[in-house]
């Protein structure tokens, strides 16, 4: 980015290849569409690019571009009126799944398929939780964010981030159960989809 502001825009490419994928998962989970989500990536990368000369080299990239993101999913939603039902699967539902880090090599039919109703079933137990919830821990599973990149990005305490990611996951497990116990004699023992990992 510094290159980028000393004049040398055709490096900000490099930001792009490096960060639209995880930008993309997190703003299809959020806005419920790939090509809403698409198009939030899009103004994200615009708007970063545009304000260039006003980035502060002593703060952090990441949480800057995860602001911006936010802000545009936000500014889309209430410009197409999004629901708080989960879209249903696109045909490049898998492109921005969460099993991207998942899955190796080339899934098969079968494998690409339970990996789009895992994350689907994700996706609806995400819907369930309080914005601030979810949002913190999209940033924090699908971004890889640490605590005090959630903390500057969502504008609350290092606390409160802590707080958002660990009462979250605990709703999750919840609903996690309570779906598995509705799912029961259909396979779904278990939601292996769950983040998980100490909360540091």
């Amino acid at each position: 980015m510094l290159r980028v502001q000393g004049g040398e825009v055709e490096s900000f490419s490099t930001l792009v290849e490096r960060y639209r994928r995880p930008l993309l998962r997190l703003a299809a989970s959020r806005l419920g569409r790939d090509d809403w989500a698409e198009e939030a990536v899009q103004e994200t990368f615009l708007a970063a690019f545009r304000s260039r000369d006003t980035f502060d080299p002593h703060r952090s990239f990441r949480t800057w571009l995860w602001t911006i993101l936010l802000n545009q999913c936000r500014a889309i939603g209430a410009r197409y009126g999004r629901s708080d039902q989960v879209a249903t699967w696109s045909d490049n539902a898998a492109e921005t799944s969460i099993d991207d880090a998942v899955l190796c090599g080339r899934p098969s039919p079968l494998g690409e398929l339970l990996a789009r109703e895992r994350s689907h079933l994700l996706e609806q137990l995400l819907a369930q939780l309080s914005p601030a919830q979810a949002d913190a821990l999209r940033l924090r599973f699908f971004g890889g964010l640490k605590f005090q990149e959630i903390a500057d990005t969502m504008g609350c305490s290092l606390l409160t981030a802590k707080n958002r990611v660990k009462w979250g996951l605990l709703r999750l497990a919840d609903l996690a159960k309570a779906d598995a116990s509705n799912q029961a004699g259909t396979g779904w023992d278990a939601h292996p989809d769950m983040p998980t990992g100490e909360l540091e």
